[in-house]
This record gives C-alpha cells, sequence and structure tokens, in this order.
C-alpha cells in the first residue's frame, strides 16, 4: 500500500480529518450507550440519547464524505500518474487491454478499498482500542475476553487470503484478455464483416467472458465464505462476553449496569472486524491492482547532476541516436548526428518514412533513444528535469486530436485560458468552428502551440503545419511561424517547397 501511505502522506488534512471524525464517532458510541444504559436503569436522559443518535448519524454521514473525496482524489491522482508513465518510460508497447484495465478495473480497486477497506482499518486504530480502554475501567474481566478473543478473526483473514490471491490473479489477467480481446474485435470490426468472419470472433469473445465471469464467481466464494466466517467468529465472542456476563451477574459479582453496558458496547468492539470480513474482497482486488500499478507509479528519480532549469531558447544536439519502435524489427533511426541551431528556424525534410516524425518525438521527449542521446544546450535530456523541459516545449503532431467538446475546450485543451480568444484569429479560426477539416485541426495544434508560447515556450517542434492548407492560408501560417520564430528554437518536419524555403537551416535526412 506504499501508493496510497505516500497519497496519504501529501494529504496530512484528509488524516488528520479521518482521527477526528473516529475519535468522535467513537465517544459518541460510549456516550450512546451510557444514555441507553442510563434510559433502562433509571428510566430518564430519553431526549439526550435522541439528540446523541442524531448527532452519529451526522458524524457517520461526515465520515462517509472525507473517504468518498479521498477515493475521488486517489483514482485521479493515479490515472494522471498511469498517463505520465506511459509516456515518460516509453511504455507505448503496453497492449490497449492491459491500460484499459489498468484505467478503469483496477484503479476502481483502490477507490473501494479506501472506500470500504481504509474506513474498517481506521475504526480498527482508534474505535476498538477506545472501547477496550473503556471496558477495562468498567469490567476488566470482559476487556480481557475483548483482548483474547480480538486477533482470531485477522488471522484467519491471514490464511484465507492466502488462498484468494492466486484465484484473484487468474481472474485479473482473464479480465485483460477478455479487454483486450474486445478491443481487437471493435478495431476488426470492419475486415471480420468483410470476409463473414464475426460468428468465430463473437464465439471467441463469449468463450472468454464465460472463462472470466467463472474465475470471478470462484473468487467471491471464497469472500463470501471468510465473511460468514468472521460474522461466525465474532457472534461466538459477543455470545461469550454475554453468557459471562450473564452468570456473574447471577452470583452478584457485577452490576446490571455494567453488564448492560458492556453488552451494548461489544457489538460495537467486534463491528470493524466484521465490517473488514465483508470488505475482505476489496482488500484483495487493491492488493494485486497496487502490484499492477506499481511499475506506472514509481516516479523515476533525476540522476545525480541534474538541472532544475535549462536557458532558452537552447540549441539541441542528436549524437548517435537510433531508435526501433516496440515489437519492431527495422530502426526508424540509425545512428544519427545532427545539430539544431539555437534560436533559429530549422528544417528536416526527406522522403515519407526517413523518420522525420520520430526525430521530432524524440526532440519532443515523447520516445526515448533506444541508443545514443539528445543534448538541450550540452545538458543530455536524460540528466535534465523533465517537467521543467516539457514546459519549455511546444509540441503540434501531423494530426492534432480533436475531443468531443467545445472549441475553447479544444484549443486550450480544458485548462480554460480566456487568453486563447485572442489568438484564434491568428490561426484563421473562430470560437465557431466545430468540424474541423485536416487543414483546420493543423491550425488548431497550431493555436494550442502558441498558448504555450505564451506561457514560457522556447521550442517550437511541427510535424508537417501546413499539410492540407490552399497556399493563402500556408502563407499566412508561414508569416506567423516566422513571428514566433524570434528567440525561439523552431523544428519544422516538412516536404513542401515554401516551407523549405523559408527555413534558416536546412536537414535532409536522406542524405
Amino acid at each position: 500500500m506504499i501508493v496510497i501511505r505516500n497519497f496519504l502522506e501529501h494529504n496530512k488534512k484528509s488524516l488528520a480529518s479521518i482521527a477526528a471524525v473516529e475519535l468522535t464517532r467513537g465517544l459518541f458510541i460510549v456516550i450512546i450507550a451510557l444514555s441507553f444504559t442510563d434510559l433502562i436503569v433509571e428510566r430518564t436522559g430519553i431526549i439526550f440519547l435522541f439528540g446523541a443518535l442524531c448527532l452519529r448519524i451526522a458524524i457517520d454521514n461526515a465520515r462517509e464524505k472525507i473517504f468518498c473525496r479521498l477515493a475521488s482524489k486517489v483514482k485521479i491522482e493515479c490515472r494522471k500518474k498511469i498517463h505520465a508513465a506511459v509516456f515518460d518510460h516509453n511504455r507505448q508497447s503496453l497492449e490497449n487491454g492491459e491500460l484499459l484495465t489498468l484505467i478503469f478495473d483496477t484503479v476502481a480497486a483502490l477507490e473501494q478499498f479506501i472506500i470500504r477497506v481504509l474506513p474498517t482499518v481506521a475504526s480498527m486504530l482508534i474505535l476498538t482500542p477506545l472501547i477496550l480502554i473503556v471496558a477495562a475501567f468498567v469490567d476488566p474481566i470482559s476487556a480481557l475476553i475483548f483482548l483474547v478473543t480480538l486477533p482470531i478473526a485477522p488471522f484467519l483473514l491471514y490464511l484465507i487470503g492466502r488462498a484468494v490471491g492466486d484465484r484473484n490473479a487468474k481472474a485479473q489477467n482473464l479480465l485483460i484478455k477478455l479487454n483486450a480481446d474486445f478491443d481487437e474485435l471493435l478495431r476488426a470490426v470492419p475486415t471480420l464483416k468483410m470476409f463473414h468472419q464475426t460468428a468465430p470472433a463473437v464465439e471467441r469473445l463469449q468463450s472468454i467472458s464465460q472463462r472470466s465471469t467463472a474465475a470471478i464467481l470462484d473468487v467471491l466464494r471464497l469472500a463470501f465464505i471468510s465473511a460468514f466466517a468472521l460474522e461466525l467468529i465474532t457472534t461466538l465472542a459477543i455470545a461469550l462476553v454475554a453468557v459471562t456476563c450473564g452468570l456473574r451477574l447471577s452470583a452478584g459479582a457485577i452490576e446490571f449496569r455494567a453488564a448492560f453496558f458492556i453488552l451494548l458496547l461489544a457489538p460495537e468492539f467486534f463491528a470493524p472486524i466484521r465490517q473488514l470480513g465483508a470488505a475482505f474482497h476489496s482488500f484483495i482486488d487493491a492488493r494485486q491492482a497496487l502490484d499492477r500499478l506499481k511499475p506506472f507509479l514509481i516516479v523515476e528519480k533525476i540522476p545525480r547532476g541534474a538541472v532544475e532549469k535549462t536557458p532558452m531558447p537552447p540549441s539541441i544536439t542528436v549524437e548517435n541516436v537510433s531508435f526501433t519502435y516496440p515489437h519492431k524489427l527495422t530502426p526508424a533511426l540509425v545512428e544519427l548526428n545532427l545539430t539544431i541551431e539555437a534560436g533559429k528556424i530549422t528544417v528536416i525534410k526527406g522522403e515519407s518514412g526517413a523518420g522525420k516524425s520520430t526525430l521530432l518525438k524524440l526532440i519532443a521527449g515523447i520516445n526515448r533513444p533506444t541508443v545514443g542521446e539528445i543534448f538541450i544546450n550540452d545538458l543530455p535530456m536524460s540528466r535534465t528535469d523533465r517537467q521543467s523541459l516539457l514546459e519549455k516545449i511546444a509540441y503540434v503532431p501531423q494530426q492534432p486530436h480533436w475531443f468531443q467538446a467545445s472549441f475553447l475546450d479544444n484549443a486550450t485543451v480544458f485548462n480554460g485560458d480566456e487568453s486563447i480568444k485572442k489568438l484564434v484569429a491568428e490561426v484563421g479560426l473562430t470560437v465557431e468552428n466545430h468540424d474541423l477539416s485536416r487543414g483546420q485541426l493543423q491550425r488548431l495544434g497550431l493555436l494550442r502551440a502558441l498558448l504555450k508560447i505564451e506561457r514560457g515556450a522556447s521550442i517550437v517542434i511541427l510535424d508537417e503545419p501546413t499539410a492540407g492548407l490552399d497556399l493563402n492560408t500556408e502563407r499566412l501560417i508561414l508569416e506567423l511561424i516566422k513571428k514566433i520564430g524570434r528567440r525561439r528554437t523552431i523544428v519544422i518536419a516538412a516536404h513542401r517547397p515554401t516551407v523549405i524555403e523559408s527555413a534558416d537551416r536546412i536537414i535532409d535526412l536522406d542524405s
């Protein structure tokens, strides 16, 4: 649970709130038990008891909201780290099925852990000792019975957990395979229909779905058994306390008030353990989820000698760089050496497949060289603070992505920056644009780059920025590129003569 622990350490207010609410809840449980005892024995305090019960309901609601907010924060944080790790650690080779399972099912398991298991753990750490201390003052013998019977349930859970873990891992693997096959089927629907092969694909999907369902039911069966076992143990423990108090009450060794008070506390004392039994399946899921998420959530430390800030605009040096895409045998780039001068417009040209887009992705930090190094102002990118560097890079791909959202949300990538409105006209777009052509998408990407330049980006990387544009619009974009090229290092992949002619320097990958 390192991930959750680290997150909680950075959210100490949440920890303080949880501790305060649990302690208050425990005190109210004791107060309610005392009030109910007074009501039975002396027939007084009914209004006070009613008020205490209402306050406990309010405290329980506040407690639930705290854990729900915490679960939402953890879920968002994990998904952000997975998204960053996919690019930062060059994990594009991750299969879609596994990525979907990580983003949705695996992260959802952590959410369920915080909503169901963490409250129970908090109660065991705060509520259980509080009730034990109170019981020790009222009746030491009953407190001793509480203390002796308490470790039995966790030990039983440990034994069951070892059996459930392997089966849960099997169920998760089948779920990943199911997601992968479903994703593959959706992508291949046109081809399958063309060759009349949809029936075998659907049958295969049904087979994996049935196996996945059977594996999940197998895990749930053990989870239900564990919950039943805990219910039985806690019920027997409460019965042992009740029988002991009854016999001692008959013998005159304990007062009725004390015996009744202990009997009211006994169910509350064992309640966290019973809840843990009901949430045990969520605990097993979360443990498996953290094992799967660990490679993506580990933050890579920058080696010694790294710098926090990089002077801009920089020169860029590519030294003996080779790159091969995952699952490919032929390298896209082989022992490439070149230098891009600071503050200049450099055009990378070459035939299709020469590696122009690959080189731009390496310079932008989206991919990492398989061999070799890229230097920014004579500092290797691998030893430069990544966040500081990426804040200085504006990258526009060949096909900028259009989200199902408003134009302004697409232009600002949901950052809500109002300054984008004054830049829209510079690229020949309007805020009413929705169904964009390829040329308009290129200008949308350039618009995003302009916004990042306003925030301080000094490296501008453009992949075919005028593709799909007519001559007049192309001339407008080139003038805009020259305008933003002042005091910035601009790298453009292009094959159109007008773009190549506008460059300060041309690098031909074919040569």
